[in-house]
């Protein structure tokens, strides 16, 4: 979502964001940063520059930070059980931070009253490729099942979540910390969310969509577990209900929003495997639940 130019020998990084990153979003985000360093975590923070912490660059808005040394971890069990203590972590930093913060334009977040609104347009983009077309059916029919099953945000713990958290965002430095990257979706959503969001990215880098009924499904528990330890919490019965459906609901976001892209057919076409893990959850949600 964002330009990242390495500035050496600085050690800085230029973050240049999209047109639609407002400033008044930016300065929030920035503070939110600095909050959590604050608290002891490792995350970028904004660089002053010209007296400012926002810059102009073109006619986009842009932010200097400096350059945390990291590696990506390779997906495995035991790295997601450490991505999941991680966030448990930085959930229970971002859950005291009192903050309002523009909603991002663009999120990897939709309900299934979004996805309803999205559907005809990604059908319309898609009528004249028959495989494409079976697929937008099939993502129809799963939007239906996801709305009988979801759970309302209004019964479910909310606060600033990160918003993408994967392997990729959750790093690891040289001496074996954890550094949080890329806060360019955080929001103040149902922290069920998140924890949803990273499940259902975490069974794809499994290679679990292309065997679920063969898919070791107790890890899942494993990384509730590792999340609630670090978070000092415990999910709520409200929360366990709706991880399923709310997992379900992170394939179905992708395949949806086929029609606003350069390849609608192409695109929904290749989701189609990571629309079958939506078709497996809301069909057999207790898995998630050990």
């Amino acid at each position: 979502m964002s330009l990242n130019a390495s500035l050496e020998p600085a050690g800085l990084v230029l973050r240049v964001h999209r047109p639609f990153v407002t400033r008044q979003r930016l300065l929030a985000v920035q503070e939110v940063r600095r909050r959590l360093a604050a608290r002891g975590l490792l995350v970028p923070v904004p660089i002053p520059h010209g007296g400012s912490t926002v810059l102009r660059c073109g006619r986009r808005w842009a932010e200097l930070e400096g350059f945390i040394p990291h590696e990506r971890p390779e997906p495995t069990p035991e790295t997601f059980v450490s991505m999941f203590a991680a966030m448990g972590t930085l959930h229970r930093a971002m859950a005291k931070i009192n903050l309002p913060v523009p909603r991002p334009l663009v999120a990897i977040y939709a309900p299934p009253g979004t996805l309803r609104r999205w559907l005809p347009i990604t059908e319309s983009a898609v009528r004249g490729d028959p495989e494409a077309a079976a697929a937008a059916r099939l993502l129809r029919e799963l939007t239906g099942r996801l709305r009988g099953q979801w759970v309302s945000a209004s019964r479910l713990p909310v606060h600033l979540v990160h918003g993408d958290m994967h392997l990729s965002n959750v790093c690891r430095t040289p001496e074996g910390g954890t550094a949080y990257l890329d806060f360019g979706f955080l929001a103040r959503r149902p922290r069920i969310h998140e924890i949803a969001y990273s499940l259902s990215w975490s069974i794809f880098a499994l290679d679990g969509h292309l065997a679920l009924n063969r898919f070791d499904w107790t890890i899942i528990p494993q990384l509730v577990a590792a999340y609630e330890l670090a978070a000092d919490t415990v999910l709520t019965a409200a929360e366990r209900v709706a991880l399923a459906p709310y997992t379900a609901a992170a394939p179905l976001y992708h395949a949806a929003i086929a029609g606003f892209t350069n390849d609608p057919a192409g695109h929904l076409k290749a989701e189609l495997p990571y629309m079958r893990l939506s078709e497996w959850l809301l069909a057999q949600p207790e898995a998630l639940l050990g």
